[in-house]
């Protein structure tokens, strides 16, 4: 199985792949033992140097890159070039490689249903969609409900579309009941971008790291504060943090792979520069 440079900034995790990398290594997780993998925009990326999810930080096996500005932040902090990998590409990819024909692919959340049909149209016979009901994070009948589509189609691959937390959330407690051969994609709104739900930015919006004004314009009352309020401050917090990898890194200084950044032990063993860091 192919392996990845993995880049660390400021505590987060990050994998250099392209699309087409990063679809051939979701198929070849799914034909090993499964796993998770995190598409990691900054609204993920913020929540994890904030708050923490130390049981997903564990347990993710490939974090690829979505948004750009995380790709600016990596190039500060001198890693070079990062590819974008949206959980909406990532999606068509899988589905659309050849290599995954004989793969079942799930598909649970938001437009899921409507998500298959719009690809069984498209000659994609091996993917398979639900709704789930909607409920508080944790509840026990979001997580039956996701179980018994899992123990009904016996996916290989399963994008749950809720948004971050809430899909991090229930990905993990369906890997407990299901361990094994399932490789779980956060996927947030992927379903209703692919299906027209909410059309993309155009390509040139998306290349110039401007797709968050365009989605912002398509749904304001719930993603101004996020973007504008929340993002945008801790990007701007997150440059000295980037400069000061950049400094290290060019010191021949390594850099120390962190412990989960909500683990509780992790605090008490780190250096008084890491928790400078860790306040931006």
């Amino acid at each position: 199985m192919q392996t990845f440079e993995r880049a660390v900034l400021g505590g987060l995790q990050l994998d250099r792949a392209d699309l087409d990398e990063s679809s051939r290594h979701v198929i070849d997780l799914a034909r090993a033992d499964g796993g998770i993998v995190v598409t990691s925009n900054v609204s993920i990326s913020r929540h994890l140097r904030t708050v923490g999810l130390p049981e997903l930080e564990d347990q993710t096996s490939f974090w690829t890159v979505d948004g750009v500005p995380l790709t600016w932040l990596l190039r500060i902090a001198g890693k070079g070039r990062f590819p974008r990998v949206t959980g909406t590409d990532l999606m068509n990819a899988v589905i659309a490689h050849p290599d995954a024909t004989d793969l079942r692919v799930g598909i649970v959340g938001a437009h899921a249903a409507e998500a298959e049909a719009f690809y069984r149209a498209r000659g994609h016979a091996h993917v398979h969609g639900a709704a789930l009901p909607f409920a508080e994070p944790g509840s026990p009948a979001l997580i039956d409900a996701a179980s018994a589509f899992i123990e009904r189609v016996r996916p290989d691959v399963l994008f749950v579309c809720l948004g971050f937390p809430k899909q991090e959330r229930l990905i993990l407690e369906l890997r407990t009941r299901h361990p094994e051969g399932i490789v779980y994609i956060g996927a947030g709104a992927a379903a209703q971008m692919n299906t027209g739900h909410f059309p993309r930015a155009p390509h040139l919006m998306r290349r110039l790291g401007l797709e968050w004004v365009w989605r912002m314009g398509q749904d304001p009352s719930r993603l101004v504060k996020r973007y504008l309020l929340q993002d945008l401050p801790w990007l701007v917090g997150m440059i000295p943090v980037a400069l000061i990898e950049r400094v290290r890194s060019r010191r021949g200084k390594p850099v120390t792979q962190p412990r989960p950044l909500g683990a509780a032990s992790g605090a008490a063993e780190r250096s008084a520069t890491e928790r400078a860091d860790r306040a931006a």
